[in-house]
């Protein structure tokens, strides 16, 4: 069982980790603004769980992988960039494909996008960009080793379990910003468009950060 020191070190370390200016961050704001607080909560939940799973990878020992071969790093920054690549051609689709204001149905029965957003969906893309995530998998890789050397398996996977958790206060600052936005443009379709737009913009920095990692 690591001692609470220990403990407190590594969750200090998750918070400033969370805290710091990220792919991750940047993903739940944008995902938060297009499909509201839900849509931002189901993408927040994949990162978490995403996350997760670095953590068992660390406790099994398979990411020292990335150490002893580079290349597996580099693969998985290139996939991470290229899916959100895809994701920002995917917002700009729906930017691109929103109804006009001539079109739209009156505002009464005009619903926001969070009504629409594809939770399920945003969840798994949110566990896949966490895995492609070069800042965690630095971390975890830079970070956590001098903490877990002579830790069970189970003691590993407590300490690298934190990491995600401590996320958890600025995703929901995250979440409940980008809420917010996407309550203020609910039914405004040509605003949507833009946020669509924006968003687009946001993804394809997330992968240019990734890329330069």
């Amino acid at each position: 069982m690591p001692q609470l020191e220990t403990i407190l070190t590594v969750m200090v370390a998750g918070v400033l980790l969370s805290a710091s200016p990220g792919p991750s961050m940047a993903y739940v704001l944008s995902r938060s603004v297009q499909f509201g607080a839900a849509g931002g909560l189901a993408s927040s939940l994949g990162l978490a769980l995403g996350g997760m799973l670095h953590a068992l990878l660390a406790a099994l020992g398979l990411a020292l992988l990335a150490v002893k071969f580079p290349v597996v790093l580099q693969v998985v920054k290139y996939v991470g960039a290229a899916y959100l690549a895809y994701l920002a051609y995917d917002a700009l689709q729906a930017a691109l494909a929103s109804p006009s204001p001539a079109n739209s149905a009156p505002s009464t029965a005009s619903t926001s996008t969070a009504a629409h957003a594809p939770l399920g969906k945003l969840f798994a893309q949110g566990v896949l960009i966490e895995l492609s995530n070069p800042k965690t998998i630095i971390f975890f890789l830079s970070f956590m080793p001098q903490f877990v050397v002579g830790h069970s398996t189970g003691g590993v996977l407590l300490l690298s379990s934190l990491i995600p958790l401590t996320a958890i206060p600025a995703d929901l600052i995250a979440i409940f910003a980008g809420g917010l936005v996407a309550s203020a443009v609910q039914g405004k379709t040509w605003v949507m468009r833009a946020v669509n737009a924006a968003v687009a913009l946001v993804l394809l920095g997330i992968a240019l950060m990734v890329l330069l990692r």
